[in-house]
């Protein structure tokens, strides 16, 4: 099987002040690397960009793509640093350029086996059929723990339960329950989270009257969030989400009911355990739009807070 080398180039379009340094240090992880010859062109030669741009603010992120010595795409990956230094990047690119060039060697190597098995097989040359390999015409991904192809990054839909405890519902007590959602992700780095809310009181209000009631709500809150991925080269880490949105709720007993509503900033902290499955940690605080009274005498306060905790899975 006969193997050509690798170019490297380094494209920023956001400060890269150690861009000479991280230039030297893909390219000299890339010295040994080769590719399968895919192209009858002698000079012809595989090819890895690395794209630098500013993802968020003090974070930088590299679109790393690899063609072969076709000009046809093989895998794109990007990867995302918080300490400012292309050579960072630099040097998780290399390392995730290694394992899909191994792969494609080991891959072609099996292919050229299986065809020489294949010929050794048949009875004539005349009739040999005629194998055509595939062209690698998407980008897949690869994982840098063990190099299995995924898919490139991009729209993901997330599906979950979160449990949660709130206030703001009437003058004393609060209430416990559960909160299915949905969260969209569009643009790379922007969240749509539609949700919606079922839980009942943890305690009878009032609670110093004989004739205090349980109560139950019901209701849903849109939330549009930023999302800041951790600092990992794969794709199992942290993502902070910081959201603004506003719920509206429907609250009853056997004896009042009221329409509740707030408006405030939140924030989701996901923890990926693998597979695409996450815990979910997430808090809000608002400012409470109804503060009339509910089954007492008194005012609601002016601010509602809530704390939840659940489990998502990501669907890309």
């Amino acid at each position: 099987m006969d193997a050509v080398p690798v170019d490297s180039v380094i494209e920023a379009s956001a400060d890269c002040s150690d861009r000479a340094r991280a230039e030297e240090l893909l390219a000299a992880s890339l010295a040994a690397a080769r590719g399968p010859r895919r192209s009858s062109a002698e000079d012809a030669r595989w090819r890895l960009t690395m794209s630098v741009v500013a993802a968020a603010p003090g974070i930088k992120a590299a679109d790393a793509r690899i063609v072969d010595d076709r000009g046809r795409p093989v895998a794109e990956r990007t990867v995302s640093d918080r300490t400012r230094s292309c050579v960072a990047l630099a040097r998780a690119v290399g390392a995730w350029a290694q394992i899909v060039l191994d792969d494609e060697l080991l891959r072609e190597h099996d292919e050229e086996t299986f065809r020489e098995r294949e010929a050794l097989q048949q009875p004539a040359p005349e009739s040999r059929p005629i194998k055509t390999s595939a062209p690698v015409d998407a980008p897949v991904d690869a994982d840098l723990d063990g190099g299995e192809p995924r898919s490139a990054p991009g729209r993901s839909i997330e599906i979950g339960t979160m449990l949660f405890l709130r206030n703001g519902a009437a003058a004393t007590g609060g209430a416990f329950g559960v909160s299915p959602f949905v969260a969209i992700a569009f643009a790379d780095t922007w969240v749509l989270r539609p949700s919606l809310m079922y839980g009942a009181s943890t305690s009878r209000v009032p609670p110093d009257a004989s004739n205090s009631e349980n109560f139950s709500t019901l209701g849903g809150r849109l939330d549009v969030c930023r999302r800041m991925p951790g600092n990992y080269i794969d794709s199992r880490g942290i993502e902070f989400d910081a959201c603004v949105g506003g719920d509206a709720t429907y609250v009853w007993s056997g004896r009042e009911s009221v329409a509740r509503g707030s408006l405030g900033p939140s924030a989701v902290l996901r923890g990926e355990l693998g597979y695409d499955f996450g815990l979910e940690i997430r808090s809000m605080v608002g400012v409470n739009l109804s503060r009339a009274p509910f089954m007492s005498a008194e005012e609601l306060p002016p601010f509602v807070a809530a704390a939840e905790l659940g489990a998502s899975v990501r669907f890309r």
